[in-house]
């Protein structure tokens, strides 16, 4: 159920649809222009200029539905929706787009929790454009869906109430071993050093803000339906402990699916095309991935780094360790070097 952010009866429902259909010449356009529409619209446009062969064009054709959440460049809104590569009748390629679109100013819960909140949503959203596209129907019905989703606040707070009752289970009772096999399976990637980028590389930020390139981290999910969601919200919930001490993090993030490896794409910053393009397919340039096994990193030269490592080390060492003892280590970390 998508989560309800209704602060006035006028900013009630606010969602947008776009893109293309295969048997349609035409651009779908729904609420399409739209502040936090227009934006993400150019960043597609510019990620689409990256299929530069016919290989890649027909990996872009393949690939499934990403659920993203993601934040307009001003901050003032964010977009929560599902993005589903598609063309038109001419074979001209844009991907059709639709999502629920709220204002960013007013409370909301943390990331991990809306993600989670709305695991049902994103489902729903992405059947509803893989009808239109496979069957060649109207937006109607996706239409009444996302205005559906949008107006029905009645149980939004119990969604919110048991998405975080789910996640702090979780976090109590899966050890954080759990995490380092996950990582295994996808390369030689240090838990230790991912989670000290996390508090690090934050407080870089924070500091040369503006002056940075945005870049990602890329984090390995599992395959299973359900079990990609957990570790979603559990990277998400991880994240925002390790920049407890920080305010105005702007974080984005993109669910993507490959044949290869499921992956969380987290930006703490400027969603760009080259991170975008991973949703067709294209493997996101070295530049623009935070290199948490660089030994040469410059967050690593930061004077509590090597202390922090050494207590971080030893309570990933314990294999009773649980995901929300580490939560609270990550938080006592970011507050102990601001």
């Amino acid at each position: 159920m998508a989560f309800n952010f209704k602060r006035t009866q006028d900013l009630g429902g606010q969602f947008c649809i776009f893109g293309k259909l295969p048997r349609r010449a035409d651009f779908i356009r729904i609420n399409a222009t739209h502040p936090a529409a227009s934006q993400l619209d150019h960043v597609i446009a510019d990620s689409l200029v990256l299929l530069g062969d016919d290989a890649a064009r027909q990996r872009y054709l393949r690939m499934p539905a990403t659920s993203l959440l993601t934040r307009s460049p001003d901050g003032a809104w964010l977009s929560l929706g599902v993005i589903q590569p598609s063309r038109d009748e001419s074979g001209r390629l844009y991907p059709l787009v639709a999502a629920s679109l709220l204002p960013s100013d007013i409370p909301h819960p943390s990331i991990g929790v809306m993600m989670l909140s709305n695991e049902l949503f994103f489902n729903g959203l992405q059947e509803q454009l893989r009808n239109a596209i496979d069957n060649a129907v109207e937006m109607v019905a996706c239409r009444q869906y996302l205005e559906a989703q949008a107006l029905f606040g009645a149980g939004s707070l119990d969604d919110i109430k048991l998405a975080e009752q789910l996640l702090g289970r979780h976090l109590s009772m899966t050890p954080c071993s759990h995490l380092s096999t996950l990582l295994a399976g996808s390369g030689d990637t240090d838990l230790a050093a991912l989670l000290l980028s996390f508090v690090f590389h934050s407080q870089l930020q924070r500091k040369f803000r503006g002056s940075l390139s945005s870049q990602a981290y890329l984090l390995p999910l599992p395959a299973g339906d359900g079990e990609d969601m957990l570790a979603v919200v559990t990277w998400l919930t991880l994240f925002s402990a390790a920049t407890t001490g920080l305010t105005n993090m702007s974080v984005q993030c993109l669910v993507i699916r490959q044949p290869e490896q499921n992956c969380l794409a987290l930006v703490p910053g400027m969603l760009t095309a080259p991170m975008l393009a991973q949703c067709w397919g294209i493997t996101l340039d070295p530049r623009f991935v935070i290199d948490v096994s660089d030994k040469q990193a410059p967050w690593r030269s930061h004077q509590s780094y090597a202390e922090a490592l050494y207590i971080l080390s030893r309570r990933l060492g314990d294999s009773q360790f649980s995901l929300a003892q580490l939560c609270d280590v990550m938080a006592s970390l970011s507050l102990s070097i601001v």
